[in-house]
């Protein structure tokens, strides 16, 4: 079977070597690109940040550097993208919704001022999270998504059944136009199952 990954990050070798074994054929094509906005972080009154992705450790890595308080992490990937820059993790996230990790994260390490640095879109409501967990929380946008160009007549003539693997609502909604019905969905994230609810009806 084709099984496409739309993540913006490549797999890794291992995951292509997985795919291999069990005969199936994998391709990585991205469904969403970003562009930086340019926001300047400022963490000097902060205790604590959260990282929304690879993307937002690459945009503010520098900055963490300097950066004394705890971090956590949306999930395993952004964690590791910055103890490779030598910068340590508090806690990774399950990638299942941040709103769901935030009383783990805050029992081990309770702190009350997070910089939540991210994509300017993201599916955690962040008032509800400071709201419920009683700390407070500021967003530092510093990127934005939009769907990346795909060889359109190249999925047209794809043979279903494919498996999808999408990561983000509007990772789903940049391909849904190609998703057919008896195709193997897999849906990372809180946001992606959310999108795919309302796609799945029209399928």
């Amino acid at each position: 079977m084709l099984v496409i990954d739309t993540k913006m990050t490549p797999p890794n070798a291992e995951t292509f070597s997985q795919e291999a074994l069990a005969g199936n054929e994998l391709w990585h094509v991205p469904a969403l690109q970003y562009r930086p906005t340019g926001i300047q972080i400022d963490l000097s009154n902060f205790d604590a940040a959260f990282l929304g992705s690879p993307r937002a450790v690459n945009l503010s890595k520098e900055v963490l550097k300097n950066f004394d308080g705890v971090i956590f992490t949306a999930g395993a990937q952004t964690a590791q993208c910055l103890l490779q820059e030598g910068i340590p993790v508090a806690a990774a996230g399950s990638e299942n919704g941040a709103g769901k990790d935030f009383p783990s994260f805050l029992q081990k390490h309770p702190v009350k001022k997070i910089a939540w640095i991210s994509a300017s879109q993201t599916a955690a409501d962040l008032h509800a999270i400071a709201e419920e967990n009683q700390i407070e929380i500021c967003h530092f946008p510093v990127y934005e998504t939009s769907p990346a160009p795909v060889d359109e007549e190249k999925f047209k003539a794809l043979e279903h059944p494919v498996a999808w693997h999408f990561y983000s609502g509007k990772a789903v909604l940049a391909l849904k136009c190609f998703i057919q019905k008896s195709d193997v969905v897999h849906l990372h994230g809180a946001s992606a199952e959310k999108a795919f609810k309302s796609v799945k009806a029209s399928l």
